[in-house]
């Protein structure tokens, strides 16, 4: 496939599910900063008023858990005078040996699982081009709203970008869509027309994509947004937090997790490599396969697709590769400082991560995203 549309979506950080993202990413950073090495898995749900959170640890819990997804709600845009502020709290707390530290510390993957990583060349964040397009706007709509710019624009608000590819590059943005709420009576021409300026035009700028010939960017604005029109879980836009549809992805939540857990830290693994390849001047665009298997600590396999872009063959750079870079869960975690991590940001990493994606966030330093492993495989 070379000339064809692809589409992506990305929403904003008031969206039911990435509130839900958010909440377990705040309990396993508030877990890590507290100077815990036993595991932690954090799930949560969330409808009109009322949050459930499962938090499943390794030792006895350190945090007031129901405070903090309080606090994550209230600063996603949730105000005093929104139900969200006073919600109900349903709290499960449950000790589970399987997570003490010395069952984590042990070397061998504990879930089966197969990650992807992706890199090009073709965009400034190395992510395809819809999704880059994508979360650069959702980014852009909540800046907007937080600033007071788009004052009247709800906290829940979608993204939606279509982009036209001739040989596999990006050329144009098709399409734009929009859905949001506000909160108070703003004309729909009025919506599209600040929305645009706002928050498209300046994004898709920045991902150096131009609208095409008419193209439309069109606005739909909902009267219900939020927890109080839909539901939300943990977990749930996969898509998002990778690289939308354009690659494969694991089925594998990556949000709630500790970095003992292979089925998040491999996406990281994988697309640290990605990003190696392509720096390395190896390939335009690659693909990365990571493959794990319950009680081997190393990757039962290594594939590389490069899409007929590579300059060696593919199996060589799966070698090098290989060679190279130790892909053990151990290895990975020490390797990008997954548990220091939380301590080194005041206590609030991965849940930034929780919207706009976990992959090329021109807006933080990833270590997975650091073109760092060139120089090893080139």
């Amino acid at each position: 496939m070379r000339d064809f549309v692809m589409t992506s979506e990305s929403v904003t950080m008031g969206h039911p599910d990435k509130l839900c993202d958010r909440i377990s990413d705040a309990v396993v950073d508030a877990w890590l900063a507290s100077g815990q090495r036993a595991g932690v898995n954090a799930e949560c749900a969330i409808a009109s008023g009322v949050v459930f959170l499962s938090v499943r640890a390794g030792r006895p819990d350190p945090i007031d858990a129901a405070a903090l997804a309080r606090r994550v709600v209230a600063e996603a845009g949730y105000g005093p005078e929104s139900e969200e502020d006073a919600m109900t709290v349903i709290l499960e707390l449950a000790h589970d040996p399987a997570l003490a530290p010395e069952r984590i510390a042990q070397a061998a993957a504990r879930q089966m699982v197969t990650a992807f990583g992706y890199a090009c060349d073709s965009t400034p964040t190395g992510l395809p081009a819809p999704i880059d397009a994508a979360h650069r706007i959702a980014r852009a709509l909540d800046a907007a709203r937080i600033d007071g710019r788009l004052a009247w624009l709800r906290p829940d608000a979608k993204a939606q970008v279509a982009v036209r590819f001739r040989d596999r590059r990006p050329v144009a943005v098709e399409a734009v869509a929009l859905t949001l709420g506000t909160d108070e009576e703003v004309g729909l021409a009025t919506v599209e027309a600040a929305v645009r300026e706002e928050a498209v035009a300046p994004a898709l700028a920045a991902a150096g994509l131009p609208l095409s010939p008419g193209a439309e960017v069109t606005a739909f604005v909902s009267d219900e947004t939020g927890p109080a029109a839909h539901t939300g879980l943990t977990g749930r836009k996969t898509a998002d937090d990778g690289y939308g549809v354009f690659v494969r992805q694991s089925g594998s939540a990556l949000s709630g997790k500790d970095p003992s857990r292979i089925d998040r830290i491999a996406d990281y693994a994988a697309r640290h490599a990605a990003r190696g390849i392509v720096a390395a001047g190896l390939a335009r665009e690659v693909e990365v396969q990571l493959s794990y298997l319950p009680g081997r600590a190393s990757p039962y396999d290594v594939e590389v697709d490069t899409y007929g872009t590579a300059t060696i063959p593919d199996a060589e750079i799966e070698a090098r590769l290989v060679a190279a870079v130790d892909l053990r869960a151990e290895a990975i975690a020490e390797r990008l400082a997954l548990w220091d991590l939380p301590a080194r940001h005041g206590g609030r990493f991965y849940q930034r991560l929780a919207s706009y994606g976990q992959m090329g966030r021109d807006d933080l330093a990833l270590p997975w995203d650091a073109p760092d492993l060139a120089g090893v495989l080139g």
